[in-house]
């Protein structure tokens, strides 16, 4: 089983290869503002902050590498009405083998 020490490596891989945000909002891609918070030592928050001048239906959000690779995204059905928001992706690390329920 990986120990906390290995899991909270493979988390620190994941804040640094995730550099930017994007959202598709109503059919059209934009950048915005990718935020991080470390809620433990295998789990990490992104936060995508969407202004508040940006309306529409968001319906796809996603998060680039430093060479612009897209390394994460899927599909959302959100209504962005004038007021600014974060959109959030928790990701938590567990190593599955071994484990029991």
């Amino acid at each position: 089983m990986l120990t906390d020490y290995a899991m909270e490596r493979q988390t620190n891989a994941m804040d640094t290869l995730f550099n930017s945000a994007e959202i598709e909002i109503s059919g059209t891609v934009k950048p915005m503002e990718l935020l991080k918070v470390r809620t433990s030592s295998s789990s990490i928050t992104f936060l995508i902050r969407v202004p508040e001048a940006e309306t529409g239906v968001i319906t796809k959000r996603m998060i680039r590498d430093r060479e612009g690779i897209v390394v994460w995204q899927d599909s959302v059905n959100v209504t962005k009405g004038n007021r600014e928001m974060a959109l959030t992706i928790p990701i938590e690390l567990k190593w599955k083998a071994g484990e029991s329920k």
